[in-house]
C-alpha cells in the first residue's frame, strides 16, 4: 500500500509532466498486442465487479476473513479468523481471535490504537499494523475501482498466459521513477474478473511489509455480494510458477452500508 507522502509525490509528478502523461495514464492508449484501449479495458473490469456507481455509493463494509497458513510443503500450520469493519475516509476496526486472546486493531481516521484482551498496546509496530489494517483492506476490497484513484499510473502490458489461457494485464504504479508500489493484475478476457495479482511493495512504509520481492495470489470463487461481484478465496504463493502455496484466505459474510458509527472506530 502506498502512504500519503508517496501519493503527494506522484501527484506532483503528474503536474510537472503535463498533458501527455496524464492523457496516457487516465484515458489510456491502444495496446498493439491486444488492440484494446486501456481505459476501455478498465471500464469492462469495473463493470464486471459491480460498476463504479456501487463503489462511489459505498460508505462502509464488513466482512469475515479467515487466513489459513501453510508450510512450504503446503501443510496447514494454523488458521485465524477476523471480523473487518471498514468505513470510507480511512476508518477501520479488526477483531481477531488469537492464541493470546482477542486482538482489536483500530484506526479512527487520525490515530491508530490496539488492545489485546482489553489491554492497550503501545508498541510502535502494533500501532502501525493497526493503521495498515485499515488502509490495506479498504484498498484491496476496492479493487478494481481504486484503479481510478488520483495519482494512479495505469498501463496495459503485453498479454500473458494464466493456466493455459491468454489474459489481459494491467499494471498500477504511483511514481514514474524511483521506489514505488507496483500491482500487476491479470484479467480473464471472457469474464473480466481479476484472476492473478503480482504485488511489489515499497519497503520501509509499514512494519514487516515490502522489500522482500514480489508476491503472487490467485483470486477465485467469484460471487455476488450486495451490489458487487467479489472473489471469496485468495491463494497466496511464494513463486511466479504458483507451485509453492503460502496461505489461503477466505472472505465471507459481506455487509454494505449498514451505518457503522464513528464511535466504533475510536479507542476504548
Amino acid at each position: 500500500m502506498r502512504d500519503r507522502s508517496s501519493r503527494k509525490a506522484s501527484v506532483g509528478l503528474w503536474a510537472t509532466l503535463g498533458g501527455l502523461v496524464l492523457a496516457c495514464a487516465l484515458f489510456g492508449w491502444r495496446s498493439p498486442a491486444s488492440g484494446e484501449d486501456t481505459q476501455a479495458l478498465l471500464d469492462k473490469v469495473i463493470a464486471a465487479h459491480g460498476g463504479m456507481e456501487a463503489w462511489v455509493a459505498l460508505k462502509d463494509l464488513s466482512f469475515r476473513l479467515t487466513l489459513v497458513a501453510l508450510t512450504p510443503q503446503g501443510e496447514v500450520t494454523g488458521a485465524r479468523a477476523s471480523l473487518y469493519r471498514l468505513k470510507r475516509h480511512g476508518k477501520g476496526r479488526v477483531e481477531t481471535v488469537t492464541g493470546d486472546g482477542l486482538l482489536i486493531e483500530g484506526y479512527d481516521g487520525e490515530r491508530p490504537w490496539a488492545t489485546l484482551n482489553g489491554r492497550h498496546l503501545t508498541e510502535p509496530d502494533a500501532l502501525k499494523r493497526a493503521h495498515f489494517q485499515a488502509v490495506n483492506w479498504w484498498y484491496w476490497m476496492g479493487i478494481p475501482f481504486k484503479m481510478r484513484d488520483p495519482g494512479v499510473i495505469l498501463r496495459q502490458k503485453e498479454p500473458a498466459t494464466f493456466q493455459g489461457k491468454p489474459v489481459h494485464v494491467l499494471e498500477v504504479t504511483y511514481a514514474l521513477e524511483g521506489p514505488t508500489d507496483r500491482f500487476t493484475y491479470h484479467v480473464d478476457p471472457e469474464t473480466y474478473h481479476i484472476v492473478l495479482v503480482e504485488t511489489e511493495l515499497k519497503p520501509g512504509v509499514w512494519p514487516g511489509v515490502g522489500g522482500s520481492g514480489p508476491g503472487w495470489s490467485t483470486w477465485q470463487e467469484y460471487r455476488t455480494a450486495g451490489p458487487f461481484v467479489m472473489h471469496t478465496k485468495r491463494t497466496v504463493y511464494a513463486n511466479r510458477q504458483l507451485t509453492e502455496r503460502r496461505a489461503i484466505v477466505f472472505f465471507g459474510d459481506f455487509k454494505f452500508n449498514t451505518g457503522l458509527p464513528d464511535s466504533l472506530f475510536r479507542a476504548p
